[in-house]
């Protein structure tokens, strides 16, 4: 025989169902706006990062274009202004060239007087070299510099101490506290020492003679 509780379970089961099977279909018709509601911020970042890096290649080409034109823009400049120098150059030039072509055109016998016109138009070809900065690079006496001086020839001597500049061959040049040319120059090294312990530069005496011919004469 049953109890009333054991009657009641079959109901309370079929019902427990029914509203598990309501709650089932509630959730999924639910679902699709909830899963889209959670992947929203998702998009939006996406769409966000798109719209930034659209901006950066914007930028960056803009960059690139103000660059190339920018160089464009610095070669141009260094081409006029060595146009502009080099037409400065020329123009203080043309008087020295005018200059020699009377010289030459003068039909001087005095030696004096065309020596004297080449001094001139020597002094104005330097005033136009020292007016762009070009000078000089001193030697005379000066300790021999690598930086300054090339040297072309070492030679023996009593009179100056060892690594002295004692003659220039060619003249060099600086511009700007920069050598564009260095001098050329003859450079001094120790005396050779001969047996009277005096000093030797190379068998030539003062007057011309060499050494070793007197001493020969002295034996004999």
């Amino acid at each position: 025989m049953m109890s009333g509780d054991d009657n009641d379970k079959p109901e309370d089961a079929a019902d427990e169902l029914d509203m598990d099977a309501a709650d089932a279909v509630d959730t999924v018709e639910e679902s699709p706006d909830a899963v889209v509601e959670e992947a929203a911020p998702a998009v939006s970042e996406l769409e966000q990062a798109r719209i930034e890096a659209g901006e950066n290649r914007d930028r960056y080409l803009r960059a690139a274009a103000e660059l190339s034109n920018f160089r464009k823009r610095t070669v141009k400049m260094r081409s006029e202004t060595r146009d502009d120098t080099l037409r400065d150059v020329l123009l203080q030039i043309g008087p020295m060239l005018d200059n020699f072509r009377r010289a030459l055109a003068q039909e001087a016998d005095d030696i004096v007087v065309f020596r004297q016109g080449i001094e001139i138009i020597f002094k104005q070809f330097n005033e136009i070299l020292s007016s762009y900065g070009l000078v000089e690079i001193d030697t005379d006496g000066q300790a021999f510099d690598p930086n300054l001086h090339e040297a072309m020839v070492q030679m023996p001597s009593a009179e100056h101490p060892p690594g002295t500049v004692i003659q220039e061959m060619e003249k060099g040049y600086m511009l700007n506290d920069r050598v564009v040319r260095p001098a050329r120059v003859i450079v001094s090294t120790a005396a050779i020492e001969n047996e009277a312990g005096e000093g030797d530069t190379g068998g030539i005496d003062s007057d011309g003679t060499d050494s070793g011919d007197q001493q020969d004469d002295g034996k004999a």
